[in-house]
Parts: C-alpha cells; sequence; structure tokens
C-alpha cells in the first residue's frame, strides 16, 4: 500500500521507521505521521441477542439537510446490539499493555474506523512496561507454621473467561523486585490522616509491611506515603465494606459484587507518561533515562495486590490495640487489630521491566471550514484483564460513534471542525499512549484543538455523572436535555441527573484528578475537556471479573446505557465542531473560580495563616474574567445572528479556543512541573483526588505542617501566579492588545 500523508495541519505524511524488520509508524512533533495498518486478527463474533435501537427514517433523508437535522439522526442510528457486538470482540482475551491480544485488539478499531470511512491510521510508541514474573507471600506464624496465601482469583464454573490461562497474575505495576521479611502493621487506608492516628497510639511503620485497603486514595500514593513512614512493603486489599456488598449482598456472579478472591490490579506509578521519558515524547532515538535514575520517580517500595480472603489470614494475625472503630471493615475477624505482629509476613516479588511498544489508534473526520480546528473524542484500550467495564465499555461506544459518523458522511454530512477519535494504549500504567502523543504534538494541539472528550469507565451501573472544565457546563447540561435517561422512561437525562442533587442543580465534578487520559490534555496542555460515565460504585473494578459476562448481567443488560452515553458524547462532539460560536461559558468558570477563593480562605483560616497572605488578588483577577465573559458573552449574540461568516467570528472562535490555555504556566506546579494547569491538579496525596489551585493549596498545607511560620511568602507568590493566570484568560478572551 502506497504511503499515506496526514499531519495536523495539513492533511495525509507517513514516515517509515528505519529499521526495516519493525515496520512501525512514527510521529513528529510538528507532524503526525501515520499509516494504515490493513490486517486484523480478531474474527467476528456471534451477534448478540439483545434488542436494537433502529433508525427507520435513515433511509428517507432528504439531501442539503441543516447540520441541526444530521445531529437529530446521528441520535437515531444508536445501536445497543453492535455496542454489545463491540465489546464482546474486544473483551475475547485479556490484553494488557504490550501484549500480543492487545496489538489484536488495536487492528480491530483500526478496521473498525477505515470500516466506517474514517481516515485511520496509528502511531506506536516504544516505552518502559512492567510484568510479573514471579510472586509469593506467606506468612511465619509465632509458633513456626508458614501459611502460603493464594494470590490467586477463583474460577467461576458459570462464567468461562475466568478460565482464560492468559490472565496475568495479580501485581501492582513498577513495583520493584524484592524479598523481605518484616511484622505488618494496619494501616486503614494508608492515608496520611490515617499514620497520625497510628502516632497518636504509639505506632509507626518502620521497618514494617503495613497492610492497607483500597478505596480512600490512589494505590501509589499509598505506597509513597508508606514509604515515607519507613515501610519496607506494601500490602493492598479489598475489603468487603468496601467491594463485597457488606458480605451481605452475596457475591458475582450472583451479584454484583467482588468475590472474596477477588483482586484489584494496578499501576504504583507517581509520574504520568513513559517513566524514561519525563517531559518529551517516547520516539525513536530519543532520550531515554536509566530505570536508576531518580527523575523517573519510579517506586522504590515493593507491593503487591491481595484479596480479601488472603488478607483475612493475615488480620486474623495481628495482635497489638484494636484499631479505631471507622477503621473497621467487613472481614470475618472478631477485631480489627494494629500490629504489629507478632507473626511475620514474607514477601517475594520479582519483576520483569522491559520497552514494549504500544499502538494508539485513530480516526479522523476533516472539517470542511476550519480543518486545522479539532474536536477529539478519546478512549483508552488496555486492560488489566478483559475490561469490559473499565475500558472497553467506551471503545465499544467509540466504534459504534464511529460507525454512526461514517454513515452521516455517506448521506453528505461534513463537519465544520475537524473530528478524531483516539483510541489510546497502556494508560492503565501511567496515561502512557495519551501523554506521550500530546507531548509529541504539544505545539500544534495547544494552538488547535477545541475540546478534548473522555470516557474510560463508560457503564457500571445506572446513573450519569460529569467531570468537565467550567466553561462546558452549561452546554454540556444543554445536551442532556435532548437525550433519554435509559433508565428513566418519559425522561431526560438531564431531568434524572438534575434530581439526584439537593438543589436541583446537576451535580458536576472538575478535571483534576490523575486517573484518565484527559490528564495530559487538560492538566498540561491547557485544553477544554469532559470525562462522561454511567454508575459511580465499580466493585470488579482491576480484577478477573471485569468480563463481558459481568456486564451484560450487571453493568448494563440491555446495553441501553451505553447506548446513551454515546449520544452524550457523541452529540456533544458534532454541535463543538459545527457550532458557529463556540459555546464555552467563562462566567461559569469565574463562579466556580469564586467558590474556590471562598474555600482556600477557609483553608488558610483554619490553620491561622498570617494576615499578610492575601487572597485579594484572586477577587480581582476573577472580577476581570467575569467583565470579559460577559462582554465576550454579548458579542456572541450578535455575531450569532450574522448569515454570512466573517472574521471577527473566526477571531472570537480563536479566543475561545486559546483561553484555556491561559490558565496553564511554563513552570507548572511547584515540583511537579509537568502539570502546567493552575487551576486544577491532582493532590500531592491522592494523585485521583481533584484539588482547585492545588499550587496554593498542597503549599498551604505544606507550611501548616512545619510549625516553623516558614513558607508563607512562597503562599503568597502561588496566589499571585493564580492570579495572573485568571487575568492572562480574561485579557485572551477580551480579544484586544493592552
Amino acid at each position: 500500500m502506497g504511503l499515506l500523508k496526514y499531519s495536523l495541519r495539513e492533511g495525509p505524511l507517513l514516515v517509515q521507521d528505519s529499521n526495516p524488520s519493525s515496520p512501525r509508524w512514527t510521529l513528529h512533533r510538528s507532524k503526525l505521521f501515520c499509516g494504515i495498518y490493513t490486517t486484523f486478527l480478531l474474527a467476528a463474533a456471534m451477534l448478540v441477542p439483545v434488542s436494537a435501537q433502529k433508525l427507520d427514517a435513515f433511509s428517507r433523508v432528504k439531501p442539503n439537510i441543516s447540520a441541526e437535522d444530521y445531529h437529530r439522526l446521528f441520535l437515531k442510528m444508536g445501536r445497543n446490539d453492535t455496542i454489545a457486538q463491540h465489546l464482546k470482540v474486544i473483551t475475547k482475551e485479556p490484553h494488557v499493555a504490550g501484549t500480543p491480544e492487545n496489538f489484536a485488539t488495536a487492528d480491530y478499531v483500526l478496521s473498525t474506523f477505515q470500516k466506517s470511512g474514517l481516515d485511520a491510521h496509528y502511531t506506536d510508541y516504544k516505552v518502559l512496561l512492567t510484568y510479573p514474573l514471579s510472586r509469593s507471600l506467606s506468612l511465619t506464624l509465632p509458633h513456626g507454621e508458614v501459611i502460603q496465601l493464594k494470590l490467586k482469583e477463583q474460577e467461576i464454573e458459570s462464567d468461562p473467561s475466568t478460565k482464560n490461562a492468559k490472565v496475568m497474575p495479580t501485581f501492582h505495576a513498577y513495583s520493584p523486585s524484592a524479598d523481605i521479611s518484616a511484622e505488618v502493621v494496619f494501616v486503614n487506608y494508608g492515608t496520611e490522616e490515617d499514620y497520625s492516628t497510628l502516632r497518636e497510639k504509639g505506632l509507626d511503620a518502620k521497618g514494617a509491611i503495613v497492610i492497607a485497603k483500597y478505596g480512600r486514595i490512589y494505590r501509589g500514593d499509598i505506597v509513597d506515603i508508606a514509604a515515607g513512614a519507613g515501610a519496607v512493603g506494601v500490602i493492598i486489599y479489598s475489603d468487603p465494606r468496601d467491594y463485597g456488598g457488606n458480605r451481605t449482598q452475596g457475591y458475582y456472579p450472583d451479584s454484583r459484587w467482588l468475590p472474596p478472591s477477588g483482586v484489584q490490579r494496578g499501576s504504583i506509578y507517581q509520574g504520568v507518561g513513559d517513566p524514561l521519558t519525563p517531559g518529551w515524547p517516547s520516539v525513536p532515538h530519543s532520550e531515554r533515562l536509566s530505570v536508576d535514575d531518580p527523575r523517573t520517580k519510579l517506586p522504590t517500595v515493593p507491593s503487591l495486590p491481595i484479596s480479601a480472603e488472603d488478607a483475612t489470614t493475615i488480620m486474623k494475625s495481628l495482635d497489638g490495640p484494636v484499631a479505631p472503630a471507622d477503621w473497621h471493615g467487613a472481614l470475618d475477624l472478631p477485631a480489627y487489630r494494629l500490629g504489629r505482629g507478632p507473626s511475620i509476613l514474607n514477601l517475594h516479588y520479582k519483576s520483569n521491566r522491559t520497552i514494549a511498544p504500544i499502538r494508539d489508534v485513530f480516526g479522523l473526520i476533516k472539517g470542511s471550514e476550519e480543518p486545522n480546528r479539532y474536536v477529539l473524542l478519546g478512549n483508552h484500550r488496555d486492560a488489566w484483564t478483559f475490561g469490559a467495564g473499565d475500558p472497553n465499555g467506551g471503545t465499544a461506544t467509540l466504534l459504534e460513534i464511529s460507525q454512526r459518523l461514517g454513515k452521516l458522511l455517506k448521506k453528505g454530512w461534513q463537519p465544520k471542525r475537524s473530528i478524531l477519535l483516539c483510541n489510546w494504549d497502556a494508560e492503565e500504567y501511567a496515561l502512557i499512549g495519551s501523554t506521550e502523543w500530546v507531548e509529541q504534538n504539544y505545539d500544534l494541539l495547544f494552538s488547535s484543538a477545541v475540546a478534548y472528550l473522555n470516557v474510560d469507565e463508560a457503564v457500571k451501573g445506572p446513573g450519569f455523572m460529569l467531570q468537565s472544565t467550567p466553561q462546558l457546563d452549561d452546554f454540556i447540561q444543554d445536551i442532556a436535555k435532548e437525550v433519554k435517561d435509559p433508565d428513566n422512561p418519559g425522561k431526560t437525562i438531564y431531568e434524572s441527573w438534575a434530581s439526584s442533587s439537593q438543589d436541583s442543580h446537576p451535580p458536576i465534578s472538575r478535571l483534576g484528578g490523575g486517573g484518565s487520559d484527559y490528564g495530559p490534555f487538560v492538566q498540561h496542555a491547557g485544553i477544554p475537556g469532559t470525562d462522561f460515565t454511567f454508575g459511580e460504585d465499580f466493585p470488579t473494578y482491576h480484577s478477573l471479573y471485569d468480563d463481558y459476562k459481568w456486564m451484560a448481567k450487571f453493568g448494563d443488560p440491555l446495553f441501553h446505557r451505553h447506548v446513551a452515553l454515546g449520544a452524550m458524547w457523541g452529540l456533544t462532539a458534532l454541535k463543538l465542531a459545527d457550532a458557529k460560536v463556540l459555546p464555552f461559558n467563562y462566567a461559569t468558570y469565574a463562579d466556580n473560580l469564586k467558590l474556590y477563593v471562598d474555600t482556600l480562605k477557609s483553608q488558610l483560616r483554619s490553620v491561622d495563616a498570617p494576615s499578610f497572605v492575601s487572597t485579594n488578588p484572586l477577587h480581582k483577577s476573577i472580577a476581570e474574567l467575569r467583565k470579559a465573559a460577559l462582554q465576550i458573552k454579548k458579542k456572541t449574540e450578535e455575531l450569532e445572528a450574522l448569515e454570512h461568516k466573517s472574521a471577527e467570528l473566526r477571531s472570537l472562535n480563536d479566543n475561545l479556543v486559546m483561553a484555556e490555555r491561559a490558565f496553564t504556566d511554563a513552570d507548572g506546579l511547584p515540583g511537579s512541573p509537568w502539570y502546567k494547569h493552575l487551576i486544577y491538579g491532582p493532590s500531592k496525596i491522592n494523585k485521583y483526588g481533584t484539588t482547585a489551585f492545588p499550587g496554593i493549596s498542597d503549599l498551604v498545607a505544606l507550611v501548616a505542617s512545619n510549625h516553623s511560620g516558614d513558607g508563607w511568602t512562597d503562599v503568597q507568590h502561588q496566589i499571585w501566579r493564580v492570579s495572573r493566570a485568571i487575568s492572562r484568560v480574561a485579557l485572551v478572551i477580551h480579544g484586544e492588545l493592552r
């Protein structure tokens, strides 16, 4: 096949790797190089016997219809049987990043994009991944008896997937190899506050292996905090109170809850992207750090995830004080005790660190009027096991969206702005596929990306949930008024969503946490973003039981929630691609910023910050932003009324696209320069947690904990940094030089 030429600005350029034995396609920062991969390994599975939502009027569409008519047509095209079929194919085998099975899923995605009529291509990177070579965990009792723990999830007779020999053993990615033996200390969820409670009881973790529950903070933070407390190893388990229905509702396959043998895998890496290329793309011939270089931020303390079943054996062996009442879970124990010991836990883990290939897959629809403006939809494909809930319900929905868009293309539709469907690899390890691509294409994305729309765990149960940057709030709520709620006949998603809140306003979270692929777009490049999902609790998360059967029985039996999610996701992209004026409301951003300042003032009062630390600069800059947002709203109404295009209209949209970028700062957050966004970022003590003004709030907590009185001048400096960023946004929105 001939070489296709493609770049974000110029459209179709492929450069082949110089190694003829490894014909992979690579990207450069100024250009995206791509190819069409013509073979795929996955055969079509049997059709899934679920009812389909069919398009009755599709064949009667008239030519030259409006963009709004195409949007309505898109909503009518949703097919639950198509999504179910895609999910069944993708989740047939476990597909951890870097494995042949995951490359097979990449082939399937590429093929589906191609068959849908999209300009499909892929990009490969070689990155540091880790896999388990051997592991064991045993408990030596005081009288010398040794109990070997199982470290194995139980097969289920009625679910053949659970017997698949290709499932990788339970492990924590990037854990170092180790052979250690030590007494055990129970640390609850392993938060900073939990260690403070231990100290109050005269206990510490120095020289111990700590056992912690999953649930409150990112597992990598559990390990990092334990290392800081002097622990030599970490064991983390899923307590039945959080993941097992409190042992009162049964377990999968009889209910949705995690079986006692279930284990949550996952990464414990604290960085973002390939550990060997922190801050720059992992392209051929690029600089790579040694694995021993401290800049990699690789963990130094070994850890293993275990089941509630194995945790019960360990916890029963502990003596020492009884844990506080709110530390008790639902293990079958007479009491949760803190330790330490007297038994000794023996942890063996050997890791295979390897440079492995990963593959991102893309499907492009060129815009007719602004082809160099991109609306991006993204979802990752790799999974720790089968990934029905995390992430392949999203992958299946993305593929079904591509097929809907392909049908619109055949009817003559073309978006005004370009739409790029992105399917990431190695997200589970450290958001690697998306991060390497954003780092490689940073300058082009900085100037051309309209918004990034993410879906990770598409469906876990009922109830629509949204995370977004605030200027998109009103727009997404309007979209939700057009989509039917799959669980409440006669209601829209908006109506059910709003009724879930006490104040009748739909609850919306922010994108400051580091838990998914919106991270490099929002927190690094300053691109407006969203993350859509249905459902909240996900008990089989990252376990053997996150498979097609669990989804079809408990997550979404009719796959109607997936259809609704596809409607929200796809319609958001279509409207952003076709809007005359981008529907960004920065007055909503100003409202949220004011709330964050109020929270910051409460934090400062709670730690008795000195009087010279003032939030006044923030109030002034937020007032500037509000004024600019109201002015631009008036200008928008004037330009919306124009029948013809104008340079002024393009200029207005340019300003709206670039405004979010102005919240970023080249120096990044203190101690975390990769995170450029000064409004939203992960907390230093919980990577999953969203923090407003992270550079300020983390520093306030640090300075207050030192009790020395030093550092408050630095806090004020961080307040000024955020104030200047907000003022920059106001200036960009206003659109005139000062």
